[in-house]
């Protein structure tokens, strides 16, 4: 009885705060493709300072699941609840997470269901809830929505439920085949030759050679990836590579996904074009092949690409 009245009046607060933010605080409504929610998260994460408690009917964001693990290297309590079902299916990354040390925990549904709650609770003053998951495909394919509050009262209630979730009968995350696989650990990265040109530095490096040191394969900790991508960061390469999905909409058509092993339909890069290439870039379609040259800023996750920017189309 005492779990009904709880849900009930949470429901109940929730409604009264989208009605009128001067009663039970601030209020912000976000729905994508039209907001970049994935920034809103990381941004929150980022500014996170003691905990960060997150209930998820899925994951496979390797940003969002950097960027927990990032937060726990600098003190950040995390303490994650996934549905027991997603936990397990690819791409999930509870796998990944367990390894770098976060608390986390599965649960079902009764008679079978799911546990398809979606809400994240940052230093126990702020939250975020909606039909968001943290999963690729909710970025960038997605029509979906979040609600960020900061009412202590209804945060508190959103506590109380991930308090109560959390101290129920649960297993552990499994720990795939990933986390059980032995690797061995490449020699440590030197820092790759460059070549200006243009005003820019240019590294003649392949994405397979990048894999070696920082793909999901590899053994390198965190730390150290992190350490050695200081090397490659910034620079510029030129690599031609087959279109996996085009950007969607005004605000995504200049993102392109790149495919550039033979034998994979994995995206392994994605390129943010610079504006005045619009007329070609519109025109890409998936299965083209296209050389570029763009600026690696951001290195591989578990289920993401590497990030480039500064984007330019190739004349061949």
């Amino acid at each position: 009885m005492n779990i009904l009245f709880t849900r009930v009046f949470l429901l109940a607060s929730l409604f009264i705060s989208l009605l009128t933010n001067t009663i039970l605080g601030e209020m912000d409504v976000f729905f994508s493709p039209e907001k970049d929610i994935s920034e809103l998260l990381l941004d929150n994460i980022a500014r996170s300072n003691t905990s960060i408690n997150v209930a998820l009917s899925a994951l496979s964001s390797g940003e969002l699941v950097l960027a927990l693990s990032k937060a726990k290297e600098r003190g950040v309590k995390i303490s994650v609840i996934l549905d027991e079902k997603g936990a397990t299916v690819e791409p999930s990354l509870a796998d990944f997470l367990k390894e770098e040390g976060l608390e986390v925990k599965t649960l079902k549904g009764k008679a079978g269901g799911l546990m398809n709650s979606n809400f994240a609770i940052f230093d126990e003053e702020r939250l975020i809830t909606g039909s968001y998951s943290w999963t690729e495909r909710a970025q960038r394919f997605n029509l979906e929505n979040v609600v960020f509050i900061d009412d202590p009262a209804v945060v508190a209630l959103y506590l109380k439920e991930f308090d109560r979730l959390y101290g129920e009968k649960r297993k552990e995350a499994p720990v795939s085949a990933l986390g059980g696989k032995e690797s061995k650990r490449p020699p440590p990265g030197l820092e790759p030759p460059t070549i200006p040109l243009n005003g820019r530095e240019f590294i003649d490096v392949t994405v397979e050679s990048l894999d070696a040191t920082f793909g999901p394969e590899t053994a390198l900790p965190p730390g150290e990836k992190k350490r050695l991508w200081e090397d490659y960061k910034g620079k510029y390469v030129r690599w031609r590579g087959i279109v996996t999905y085009t950007g969607a909409g005004r605000m995504y058509w200049n993102r392109i996904g790149f495919r550039h092993k033979e034998g994979t339909t994995e995206t392994d890069a994605e390129v943010v074009f610079n504006s005045e290439y619009y007329n070609k870039i519109v025109l890409l379609k998936e299965g083209d092949y296209v050389t570029y040259t763009a600026r690696l800023y951001q290195r591989r996750g578990y289920g993401s690409p590497y990030r480039l920017d500064d984007g330019a189309p190739v004349e061949e």
